[in-house]
């Protein structure tokens, strides 16, 4: 059994009998086959003596639980590792950072708690997957729309915090969660906003409460356990167009892209777009294919006749530009559409399995420009390590700025191809500090370097961040090493 810095084994036996008492002894794993489920198993580090193995893992049922466990784990100094019910591929699986860790997984707290039709609305626990409240919904045949991601077992409270995203009109999860229940690192548990406020009808209607809004402070971050999260929802529309808009030759991003801009500033397009090559992966440099963009309008049926109208008119300007769209009506069957509708419109899917590889994602301007140049200093860095980069997929999740992860392959039984991927992610940072760009969110192996390019005023942020862990967590016990930030007792030995 991997052990934490600084505990004997006799301390984390300890540690694990109360956790047993706290949670139940079946909800206590330490075998090596269920340790190996809480390994990141598409990590670069996997198989080195750097890849992070948990002690163990515990799964609390509810929130009071998790509050045991906390306090727990400050009586024993036991860094603790927070996951839900999904599979964070590329981003680190539901490895810790710190070897010896014990991965508290809350995937039994599953409750959706309320899905209020007439605000639409939900409340759940982290268990809570896309799925579920998918079924949910449909089960009782209200009419609400949730947006789902690629791989829809993810949970709902997760892929918030983690400022994860979809494709349909409420794609930037983070930007409609409303209200969070917190349980701090001593084991205090708190609602923020409206929550705040005993019995209120209001919690998942309002987001900012009274005094500062605090709710930022649990996302991306290792100083809270996000136990309950309401969500918004959409009124399901009455007419939807799936749409697609096609160009034809790679340069042809540069319009695309500026095109889309103020189509999006003007919310003449809603979903959150996604640009991805028409050839996938292409294995020919010279025939690198062009692009398409996914594009769904939503509302009254004359209106998104109107709408996709003028956007047509707007992208008529690249030659050879396609143009495809399918039209539903309310009440939807899903059995309808294709993989495409249902992304478009929301539908939690099961893309993604079998992927291998680690995530690299920048953050750039919202031009045709800054995507072109990223894509051929992307592409010369990869050609060093004997790979292409294709730009392979754009994702929008706002206006005004452009994710553009950049995906670097790995190998389960091949250690030198995951050395190539350490150094090569390792250069995608430095290059894209070199050019101003910090990561959206990067695979956990790397979240040292991927913090540390946010350097203004001699790291100030991180400064900032530390000063907070410090205060609510001075043991370290929660998260230790998440996105960069470590307890004071890490700090310049980390894991």
């Amino acid at each position: 059994m991997a052990l934490p810095a600084g505990l004997t084994k006799r301390d984390l036996a300890s540690a694990l009998e109360e956790f047993a008492a706290a949670v139940g002894r079946q909800f206590v794993f330490t075998s090596d086959e269920h340790i190996n489920t809480y390994r990141d198993e598409f990590g670069p580090l996997r198989g080195t003596p750097k890849d992070p193995v948990p002690s163990a893992a515990i799964a609390p049922g509810s929130v009071e639980e998790v509050q045991k466990v906390v306090r727990i784990a400050n009586q024993y100094r036991v860094p603790l590792w927070v996951i839900s019910c999904g599979k964070n591929w590329g981003y680190g699986g539901p490895a810790p950072r710190v070897t010896g860790s014990v991965v508290v997984d809350l995937k039994r707290m599953n409750r959706i708690l309320e899905v209020n039709e007439q605000h639409a609305y939900a409340l759940v626990e982290p268990g809570v997957s896309y799925f579920d409240l998918y079924r949910h919904i449909q089960e009782r045949k209200l009419k609400l729309w949730i947006d789902g991601p690629v791989g829809g077992w993810g949970s709902v409270v997760a892929n918030t915090v983690e400022r994860g995203v979809g494709q349909s009109i409420l794609g930037d999860f983070y930007n409609f969660q409303c209200g969070m229940e917190v349980v701090l690192p001593d084991g205090e548990l708190m609602r923020t906003g409206m929550g705040a406020v005993p019995g209120s009808p209001t919690w998942q209607q309002y987001k900012w409460g009274f005094g500062p809004h605090v709710d930022g402070l649990f996302s991306h971050s290792n100083i809270g356990i996000v136990t309950k999260i309401g969500t918004w929802l959409a009124p399901e529309p009455p007419v939807f167009l799936s749409c697609q808009v096609s160009v034809p030759r790679f340069e042809d991003i540069v319009p695309l892209i500026d095109i889309t801009r103020p189509l999006r500033q003007k919310n003449l397009l809603v979903n959150s777009a996604v640009f991805p090559p028409r050839l996938g992966r292409p294995q020919d440099p010279a025939n690198l294919g062009g692009w398409y963009n996914k594009i769904g309008f939503y509302g009254e049926d004359k209106v998104v006749d109107l709408q996709w109208q003028h956007v047509q008119d707007a992208y008529a300007a690249i030659p050879g530009v396609e143009f495809k769209a399918r039209r539903f009506t309310a009440p939807y069957d899903a059995g309808e559409m294709d993989a495409f509708g249902r992304t478009l419109a929301g539908i939690p899917g099961v893309g993604g399995y079998g992927y291998r590889g680690v995530f690299c994602s920048p953050i750039l301007p919202f031009t045709g420009e800054a995507i072109w140049n990223m894509i051929h200093s992307f592409d010369r860095i990869y050609q060093e390590y004997g790979l292409r980069y294709f730009g392979e997929a754009i994702h929008i999740h706002q206006a005004r700025a452009l994710v553009a992860p950049a995906t670097v392959p790995i190998s389960l039984d091949d250690p030198k191809v995951n050395e190539t991927a350490v150094a090569l992610v390792r250069r995608l940072i430095v290059e894209s500090t070199r050019q101003g760009w910090g990561v959206y969110r990067i695979t956990t192996a790397f979240m040292d370097e991927a913090m540390a390019a946010f350097s203004f005023n001699n790291g100030a942020l991180l400064r900032f961040h530390e000063t907070l862990k410090d205060a609510l967590d001075p043991n370290g016990i929660l998260a230790p090493g998440k996105n960069g930030i470590w307890p004071s007792k890490h700090r310049g030995r980390q894991a």
